[in-house]
């Protein structure tokens, strides 16, 4: 940790393995760093949770609740992790190459992830809402399948 105003070193924190990828929100600093996903306090820099992944983790980003994060890696799956536990509530693989990147919008409503295939996606964290772009099907005049979400 870097204190810019005094030009000096503060503290230096090693990672076990080399580091993908950091994201700040607010207080918390989400690290990257092979298949581990770890979350430090900025001001303690202090560790306040590191969980494993099932593959090489690129990127993560903190939800604004601070609750879950969400990440990508060389599986070709984006997985949304319970803070407090660890466990994975959610992984998609619609993406043809390794995510290298993944950040939530400000208000937490959906997040982007891009990939090695040349493609970014935009997902909902709770599917359904209506938000942006998306409509609930029903909203839709002549939705073929009610559980399809249509961007306009």
């Amino acid at each position: 940790m870097w204190d810019r105003r005094m030009n000096k070193e503060l503290r230096v924190v090693r990672m076990s393995q080399t580091i993908n990828g950091m994201q700040l929100k607010e207080d918390v600093v989400t690290i990257s760093h092979g298949s581990t996903v770890a979350l430090y306090d900025i001001t303690t820099f202090e560790l306040l949770r590191s969980h494993t992944l099932p593959c090489i983790v690129n990127s993560a980003s903190l939800h604004c609740d601070k609750q879950h994060y969400v990440c990508g890696g060389d599986d070709f799956k984006v997985y949304k992790v319970a803070i407090e536990t660890g466990q994975i509530m959610e992984s998609y693989k619609k993406h043809f190459g390794s995510i290298h990147c993944v950040a939530y919008s400000p208000d937490g409503e959906v997040y982007a992830t891009g990939s090695e295939d040349g493609t970014i996606r935009l997902w909902q964290d709770v599917v359904g809402h209506t938000y942006g772009l998306w409509q609930r099907p029903e909203m839709m005049p002549c939705s073929p399948n009610n559980h399809e979400l249509h961007m306009n």
